[in-house]
């Protein structure tokens, strides 16, 4: 796993760099719902993917077209059917400790969707990018405020940056 910080502005482009060491044919599945400022994150990135990319790219869950829990698995099944040769990066929020704010982490393999919140969800991805927007325990997830809402933008900005610097260089 590499984990990066948004505070750290080269840390861009190690995660650049590090997707495009273990990405070839990317589908992108951003999972979350603007309901919630913290779970946010994944439509957040994918809306941002659609307006910045210079390539055609495939993007799952966008703002106004949420992958939530509800149909989460049939999303899945979908995507898998439609693009069976790519893999799927799945970009979602996660929660932290207090010093874990504004992390990424890049992993090899899937992640379990809303184990946060106590969901009981399959495996999914190829590849997992989660954004560390929230402290551990329910109540700061669904904190509403304007600073939650800058915060949640920066991370999905900061991962929108890399995917795209990634996906120029391979052009």
């Amino acid at each position: 796993m590499l984990e990066v910080s948004i505070y750290n502005q080269t840390d861009v482009q190690l995660l650049s760099n590090a997707l495009k060491e273990k990405i070839t044919s990317p589908i992108y599945m951003c999972i979350g719902t603007e309901k919630v400022f913290s779970d946010s994150l994944g439509p957040r990135v994918g809306s941002m993917l659609n307006e910045m990319m210079n390539k055609p790219v495939f993007v799952y869950g966008l703002c106004n077209q949420n992958i939530t829990a509800e149909n989460l698995c049939h999303s899945y099944s979908f995507i898998k059917a439609m693009h069976p040769e790519s893999q799927i990066v799945v970009i979602d929020a996660g929660v932290g400790a207090n010093e874990q704010l504004g992390k990424i982490q890049l992993t090899d393999g899937g992640i379990v969707p809303g184990a946060a919140t106590n969901k009981n969800l399959p495996m999914m991805g190829d590849v997992s990018i989660v954004g560390i927007v929230a402290e551990k325990g329910m109540a700061d997830f669904y904190t509403l405020n304007s600073s939650k809402d800058k915060f949640v933008n920066e991370v999905a900005a900061f991962i929108a940056q890399a995917i795209v610097s990634a996906s120029e260089e391979t052009a």
